[in-house]
């Protein structure tokens, strides 16, 4: 029983006592009689009756609202039991889809949808399990309506975006995120990465700009130190595309603000050398390319200028700039190794040697190195320092050292171990008799400077 019955008897029972008390004091007046409707009535019936008829109306009123009370009861507890129920199946279907099997799931999520037609969380997931069994016309179709449905239901029109993706309409997809992204400018973070991502496949390097330069304005604290630096990538394949088209001015514009924003940034220095000479201003493309190997050290800068000069027929001046770049920069051993490079590829080999020999006390670890020098020495007949150089190589490389590679995740290791470490699988690591750690064509591939053929 609820309080205020309680409340309400108690009262009752004060005012039985305080009409007790009136009737035995007023008994005179309440047995004087009362003209209603014609009848004489005593008062002290008036009052009984009144009494009577205010009781019954409140027990009928708590009676009515107890009633009500249950009833509420019984549905409320029979939708909690749906409730768990719908919820457990749903969990049932999640638990198959991540076990591959999205009919089975998609059973379940029907059997769903026909007690709850308009079960939201089931309904999104159907729609992923269509795209799974390889419907997405049904499942953009599935999520078309629930966004029409619910506008505010973000997650559909998410999932919508993506089933697009699927049946191969990334424009569609494209309008739906923009869409997004301009409705809820809050909950734009995963639109805008998804656009990104999407221009970024496409290759669209400019729209894919757009949408990281609009994250970094709206959501710069949530991104990653990783993800903010795309930008700087995204700004060299724009700087690309514009070379593809002869636009050389803008594209060594793109490069130089790369290059300000990321001074390490290697590739942004090689093309912003490359248009500066495409542009008829080879001294300045070549500083450029000097300037990139003094602030990162990266060979690559090197092997640019030595192929650029020898496919030019110009080895001598070639020389002198690599003579000069290894003797002013901080980066000297690196600067060497390449200027004997050169040296060894113009067959100037003593000299060569000489720097070989230099650079070799300040490495810990050079195959190449050992190669070179070598190759000088068998050439010259000194073949047990030949022997010697080979043998360094052979122990750079670790090509001797017995392998053992997991059958499972394919983790490779020097020694047996009956479990691998990696992931814990038991008898999967296997001697490997056929070594694969060196490649089987030549070191270098294509020459760095096909792009001269533009000159």
């Amino acid at each position: 029983m609820r309080l205020v019955n309680v409340f309400f008897f108690v009262l009752l029972a004060f005012v039985l006592f305080m009409l007790g008390n009136l009737y035995l004091t007023n008994h005179d007046l309440m047995v004087r009689e009362v003209v209603i409707f014609g009848e004489h009535i005593k008062i002290q019936s008036v009052i009984l009756l009144a009494f009577l008829v205010g009781f019954l109306l409140n027990i009928l009123y708590t009676g009515i609202m107890e009633l009500v009370r249950l009833v509420r009861g019984l549905n409320d507890s029979a939708d909690t039991r749906l409730v768990k129920r719908i919820s457990e199946r749903m969990q049932d279907a999640r638990d198959l889809l991540a076990h591959g099997l999205p009919r089975e799931a998609k059973e379940i999520l029907e059997s769903i949808l026909e007690q709850r037609k308009e079960h939201v969380p089931a309904r999104l997931l159907l729609g992923e399990v269509l795209i799974k069994t390889g419907a997405a016309e049904e499942a953009v179709k599935l999520y078309k309506a629930l966004s029409e449905d619910d506008p505010e239901q973000v997650e559909a029109r998410y999932q919508l975006a993506e089933a697009l993706m699927a049946v191969r309409n990334p424009e569609a997809s494209i309008a739906v995120l923009k869409k997004l992204a301009s409705d809820h400018p809050k909950k734009a973070l995963r639109a805008l990465r998804r656009l990104r991502a999407i221009h970024m496949e496409a290759q669209r390097w400019e729209e894919a700009t757009d949408a990281h330069k609009k994250l970094l304005a709206y959501f710069a604290a949530e991104l990653t130190q990783g993800e903010k630096a795309q930008g700087s990538a995204l700004a060299y394949q724009v700087g690309l595309a514009k070379v593809d088209a002869d636009q050389f001015k803008d594209a060594a514009q793109i490069f130089q603000q790369v290059i300000k924003d990321e001074p390490e940034f290697v590739p942004a220095y090689l093309s912003l050398g490359r248009c500066m000479i495409l542009q008829d201003q080879e001294a300045q493309g070549l500083e450029i390319w000097i300037e990139g190997f003094r602030e990162t050290g990266e060979g690559t800068f090197l092997q640019e200028l030595e192929d650029y000069f020898i496919q030019l027929g110009r080895p001598e001046d070639g020389l002198a700039v690599m003579r000069r770049v290894a003797a002013t920069s901080k980066h000297a051993t690196t600067g060497k190794f390449f200027l004997g490079k050169m040296l060894y590829r113009l067959e100037i080999l003593d000299e060569a040697l000489d720097l070989f020999q230099e650079v070799r006390s300040q490495v810990v670890y050079s195959p190449v190195l050992f190669f070179f020098m070598a190759k000088i020495h068998s050439r010259r007949g000194r073949l047990d320092a030949a022997l010697n150089e080979y043998r360094q190589l052979l122990r750079n490389l670790g090509v001797l050292k017995l392998r053992f590679e997991c059958a499972v995740c394919g983790q490779r290791t020097q020694d047996y171990a009956d479990r691998c470490d990696s992931c814990g699988s038991w008898n999967s690591n296997h001697f490997l008799f056929k070594e694969s750690d060196l490649p089987e064509g030549p070191i270098r591939g294509a020459e760095s400077g096909s792009w001269m053929a533009m000159l």
